[in-house]
């Protein structure tokens, strides 16, 4: 499980709730793939609901980080466009294979670096001009 850390604040409380929104969610499928067996349906709908929020997320995050001419907003914008690329293509991926864990597995351990890794290099970078 991923647990909240101060590295991931942004000064901006709605931003940071939103985060944890995600962070929660992808604590959720670590939940499901550690059970005995996982419902498509339900996994299914959660990567649906991740595609869905983060595509809501992303837009208000970059229009704040153009509003406060954050120098990270470019780079952002790419990965947060690499992020839903990821989630896309693992769930046409999981509809269509016979080894949905797998799919599941994969995405869950490359969310959790990409948040990792991008919340505290770029998000990060609105503390200080917020």
């Amino acid at each position: 499980m991923i647990k909240w850390k101060p590295a991931y604040e942004t000064g901006v409380p709605k931003i940071d709730r939103q985060h944890r929104m995600l962070l929660t969610n992808f604590n959720r499928l670590e939940e499901l793939l550690a059970g005995q067996e996982v419902e498509r349906a339900e996994a299914d709908c959660l990567l649906q609901f991740l595609e869905q929020y983060a595509t809501l997320h992303f837009r208000g995050e970059e229009t704040c980080m153009t509003n406060y001419r954050c120098p990270a907003c470019a780079r952002s914008q790419v990965e947060h466009t690499q992020f839903l690329n990821m989630v896309k293509a693992a769930r046409t991926e999981f509809v269509t294979t016979t080894e949905p864990i797998e799919v599941l597995e994969r995405l869950h351990e490359s969310m959790v670096w990409w948040f990792n890794d991008h919340l505290s290099r770029l998000d990060s970078q609105l503390k200080e001009l917020v």
